[in-house]
């Protein structure tokens, strides 16, 4: 397993991992594992670096690696938090003049000796930039500086990945020698390569799987068999129809708690968002007791107009949207989960009736060509949605709590 080792009374580098009895190309690799702490010890500081070298990785800086290791960092948070499997984080270090005649082999060990100066990350370059971000530093290439800007979240996040594991292979030549041309060839290869394994549906599948896992919970959670029930196949509730709500009309509400009017869920992937993220673990479990809380007072107000009234917009997709927004504005003004409660109860009281007279006051209804009852007003659903949760959202800022 992993053993690796820091001399501490001199600039060397001990390591010992495991090794194969046969070579890969000319070079020999040591499979280890190592504290995300101490992974710094074992490579050349970016401001060590040869000038040819340098110039490479002070490309950290452009915008797209910036955004990637953004990413990174959110994806290694998260895992740090969930109780979901985690893909092992990894990298990769390429030894210039490794010490050879101390090597020693023992068994499928092999233990190296090498200068600090000499050895390089070749792979796992972000991951390793988004851990030194997640440990509380941040680049300023070529250096890393105390990040004075943490937040109690950022601390939290901290200690969970102080004692992460990572899988580091250390790669070397059977002469001991690498130069810098080999450094920059393996560095090459390693990150031009893109032969992950493409599939639209295991993405899809994924997302999906846990977003109805979410779903499903909720109406288990807000008891909806026990008024009417909740559809998995149809996109919509008509007059004829015994349950209260769809699947879909639950996914639309869930994506406007999470992202507000913002974002919208993507035509293609069932819990990505249109900005190409997704809708995790993390964001899920953080929305559910709000979510919870206020559909559950609103459920109980208007249970009567549920049972007694088919044609009302409470089975309206764009009515329930129009909630999730409200519960995404309350939660975005810090609202606590008794104030969520009592704005769903206040909701739930109100006549949800399409010719209500109190819709004339909604800047996003209007009469029909009858004059009997009361119809979207703009011009798509989407100005509809969030016409409805601002009209919601003055209602209640009118009630007293």
């Amino acid at each position: 397993m992993l053993i690796m080792e820091k001399q501490l009374l001199s600039s060397d580098v001990q390591v010992l991992g495991l090794s194969a009895d046969h070579s890969y190309g000319i070079g020999t690799s040591l499979l280890c594992f190592i504290p995300a702490t101490e992974i710094k010890n074992y490579f050349s500081a970016f401001e060590e670096l040869p000038e040819e070298i340098d110039a490479v990785f002070s490309e950290l800086l452009n915008s797209t690696n910036q955004k990637r290791i953004k990413k990174l960092e959110q994806e290694i948070a998260d895992f740090s938090y969930s109780d979901q499997l985690a893909p092992p984080l990894s990298i990769t270090i390429a030894v210039g003049h490794a010490d050879l005649p101390a090597s020693e082999r023992k068994g499928p060990l092999y233990s190296l000796n090498y200068c600090r100066k000499n050895a390089f990350l070749v792979d796992g370059i972000l991951t390793y930039c988004a851990i030194m971000n997640l440990l509380g530093y941040k680049l300023q290439y070529p250096h890393f500086v105390t990040n004075q800007e943490l937040t109690k979240a950022d601390n939290i996040t901290m200690k969970n990945i102080i004692n992460q594991p990572l899988i580091v292979t250390v790669v070397f030549n059977d002469d001991g020698n690498l130069d810098q041309k080999d450094i920059l060839n393996l560095c090459k290869t390693f990150n031009q390569r893109s032969l992950q394994f493409h599939s639209v549906s295991l993405s899809r599948i994924a997302s999906e799987s846990l977003v109805k896992d979410f779903i499903h919970q909720l109406a288990e959670e807000l008891k909806l068999d026990k008024i009417g029930g909740m559809s998995t196949k149809a996109t919509r509730v008509t007059k004829s129809d015994p349950f209260i709500t769809t699947e879909s009309t639950m996914l639309h509400m869930v994506v406007a708690a999470v992202a507000g009017n913002k974002l919208r869920m993507s035509t293609k992937v069932m819990g990505e968002l249109s900005d190409g993220s997704l809708i995790d673990q993390t964001r899920l479990d953080s929305i559910k007791p709000a979510i919870i809380t206020f559909f559950s007072a609103w459920l109980s107000s208007c249970q009567h107009q549920l049972k007694y009234n088919r044609d009302g917009f409470h089975y309206s997709t764009q009515i329930w949207q129009a909630l999730g927004l409200v519960i995404n504005h309350l939660i975005s003004n810090q609202c606590s989960l008794e104030e969520l409660e009592r704005v769903g109860h206040l909701l739930g009281q109100l006549n949800y009736s399409r010719d209500a007279e109190h819709w004339q006051h909604c800047p996003a209804m209007k009469l029909d060509i009858r004059g009997y009852q009361y119809k979207n007003a703009t011009s798509g659903g989407r100005t509809f949605r969030e016409g409805l949760a601002r009209y919601f959202i003055e209602l209640v800022s009118k009630m007293s709590f």
